[in-house]
């Protein structure tokens, strides 16, 4: 395959990646504004678990089949790609129904586990999808392996369509029929599924089109070998493995805090959960036996028996004498119900007061309950701000930086198979330096502008405006280290040591989620976040320990003043603006999301040119190296240089000699 085909598909999965990342990011944005933080909160329970599950179900399959496919077609060995691909599929097929079956059964269990029964739903919604992406992810290989990049990037592209506007439309159309806020939730978590059904149509679209010339090569090659399903799989999962597991760093991170979050910020005495059609139910510290088992009304609402959970919160149930009325007490809270009507509390309106069917037992919405638990109700709040607002914009500043650096690692790989220790140590030095004079200005921005970028895509009350800012200015600062950990492990992948990446992982992850129970109950969520970045440092920390017993890491050297002071320098300018927005915001009559909208732009706009225009004059980077970024930063410097705006590009000295010659 020719140098310019293999740029063109590094470039088409780039841009695919990018455009998928950033539809997948912008969903959360209207998803949060039409269910609010608590139900973000299912949405993130549901999704965590289904991305974890996954990437177990693939274990990794697509990369190794990729790479088995390429080696294969080279030497003309068209029936062993066929027979492993056909091979791969089998597994998908195969692991993709378990998956699905898992989480169709683990649904309550885990459901109640994490502390919201109602997030059944979604994972019951979400679940066909392992149906079908196992499936996909294996043809996506496939085609990669043949240098075929146009399938896998239009079909990420059109996963993302499908799943955004269902995930958005979806959720209005059912709240507008009357449904509550768990079926509607469903509806997003479903999204995934028509998603999956848009990605699966495009590759077999191109896999039939392809078909005939399928064909005629196997035609071509008279001679092959049976290959049995033993030696296929042992092959495959030797190399897929190690992938896989350094591949679950991020979900298995985000599954943590989805299960555990809940528990971990929310108090004994406050803890309630139940699982529809079970009798088995927790309360406070209490495990009881409800005389019916919770049960949906409508398909909407999760009805409880009133009598056995007020008793088990500590409150008080009375009756008239003709069981029309029961007069209900726990501490401030003190409300008639009327057998037959909707309960409204706070003004909100819950649902019906009813007998369940066939019983004289009296249930109440169990939102009845949980509206009570404030503590409850705020941890709800908060791991939605968590999983739907910072975790959705956490994922913005690695997007640039791990693209630029990913093109760098290949050359890695093949300097290391020539032994060229000198140009080991020079792209691995320059593919760290990459990601951090990318990656950092983009988790910096987010840092300082968190405040108003939150104003201005998310919705909030005032109890949770400032709180939901300070975790995305505390979660995106972390990206920093997310950034050097994936880029370093890239590396190491590059060298040929796919397995270190994977031990740093496993132990990455035990500190995660040690760092949770020992930190959560000090600094409540943001022990959680230290925890995640706390993760990140050690990984990243023993993958540079290993890079450097290969090749001595030259990251930054003499450029760190520059490089630091330039950073200062962005975030100086940043709480500048903020702190100015906040005195002038009072007096001038705009709508608050416009405002910050404005606000962040500016913050933009003048931190990352600040940070950029320091970066070349504080000689943070060499402008030497702009020679390795993008033909359009290239020409966005040298434009810059024309009018003195940052130095002018000298040619190195060996290229002048050449061209002198």
């Amino acid at each position: 395959m020719s140098k310019n085909s293999f740029l063109k598909g590094t470039l088409i999965l780039t841009l695919a990646a990018v455009i998928s990342r950033v539809l997948g990011v912008g969903q959360r944005v209207p998803l949060q504004h039409i269910m609010g933080n608590d139900g973000m909160t299912l949405y993130t329970i549901s999704y965590n678990i289904y991305s974890m599950l996954l990437i177990i179900a693939t274990l990794g399959v697509p990369s190794a089949l990729s790479k088995q496919i390429s080696e294969y077609t080279a030497i003309g060995q068209y029936h062993e790609a066929y027979q492993t691909y056909k091979a791969a599929r089998n597994f998908a097929l195969v692991t993709g129904f378990v998956m699905f079956a898992l989480m169709m059964i683990i649904a309550p269990y885990y459901a109640e586990y994490t502390l919201a029964p109602q997030a059944e739903l979604a994972i019951r919604a979400i679940a066909p999808a392992m149906l079908l992406f196992p499936l996909i992810a294996i043809m996506r290989g496939y085609f990669q392996g043949l240098q075929f990049m146009q399938p896998t990037g239009l079909s990420q592209i059109m996963e993302q369509i499908l799943r955004v506007i269902t995930a958005v439309a979806l959720p209005l159309v059912l709240l507008h029929l009357g449904y509550n806020k768990d079926v509607a939730v469903a509806g997003a978590s479903f999204g995934a599924v028509t998603g999956s059904i848009a990605a699966c149509g495009v590759m077999i679209y191109f896999y039939k089109k392809r078909r005939p010339e399928q064909k005629r090569e196997l035609a071509t090659q008279k001679r092959y070998k049976k290959l049995t399903y033993r030696q296929i799989y042992s092959k495959m999962l030797r190399l897929s493995l190690p992938i896989t597991l350094s591949a679950l760093a991020v979900p298995l991170i985000y599954f943590i805090d989805s299960s555990t979050s809940l528990r971990l910020l929310t108090p004994q005495e406050e803890r309630i959960s139940f699982a529809v059609g079970h009798k088995e139910a927790t309360i406070g510290n209490k495990e009881i036996i409800l005389p019916v088992a919770p049960y949906l009304h409508n398909n909407n609402t999760t009805m409880v028996p009133l009598e056995p959970v007020a008793e088990a919160m500590g409150g008080k149930v009375t009756w008239d004498k003709n069981r029309k009325y029961a007069f209900y007490e726990r501490g401030k809270v003190k409300i008639t119900l009327t057998l037959g009507e909707n309960i409204k509390l706070d003004s909100k309106s819950l649902g019906p007061f009813q007998y369940a069917e066939n019983t004289n037992i009296p249930c109440v919405p169990l939102r009845f309950f949980t509206e009570q638990l404030h503590t409850y109700k705020e941890a709800m709040d908060t791991l939605g701000i968590l999983g739907g607002s910072a975790q959705s914009l956490a994922g913005l500043p690695i997007i640039l930086a791990i693209a630029l650096s990913s093109s760098i690692i290949p050359v890695v790989s093949s300097a290391h198979s020539r032994d060229d220790e000198r140009e080991v140590q020079r792209m691995s030095s320059m593919a760290l330096r990459v990601a951090l004079i990318t990656g950092v200005p983009a988790a910096l921005y987010l840092t300082v502008a968190a405040y108003p970028v939150n104003g201005f895509l998310f919705s909030n009350t005032e109890e949770t405006y400032s709180k939901a800012a300070w975790i995305i200015g505390f979660l995106c600062f972390g990206t920093i280290f997310q950034i050097l950990m994936m880029t370093s492990s890239g590396i190491l992948q590059g060298l040929g040591r796919t397995d270190l990446p994977m031990r740093h992982v496993a132990i990455g992850i035990l500190v995660k989620w040690g760092g949770n129970y020992a930190l959560a109950p000090l600094f409540g969520i943001y022990g959680i976040i230290a925890a995640t970045s706390l993760c990140f440092i050690v990984v990243m920390a023993l993958n540079l320990r290993a890079i450097s017993q290969y090749t001595r890491l030259i990251i930054l050297g003499e450029k760190w003043r520059g490089f630091l002071l330039s950073s200062l320098l962005l975030s100086a300018i940043g709480l500048s603006i903020v702190w100015l927005g906040l005195k002038v915001q009072p007096l001038i009559p705009m709508p608050a999301f416009l405002f910050f909208g404005i606000e962040s732009a500016v913050i933009a706009i003048f931190s990352l040119a600040g940070y950029g225009i320091a970066l070349f004059w504080l000689k943070g980077i060499d402008v030497q190296e702009i020679r390795y970024f993008p033909r359009v930063a290239q020409k966005a410097y040298h434009l810059l240089a024309r009018y003195r705006i940052v130095p002018e590009y000298t040619a190195p000295v060996n290229q002048q000699s050449s061209r002198r010659g």
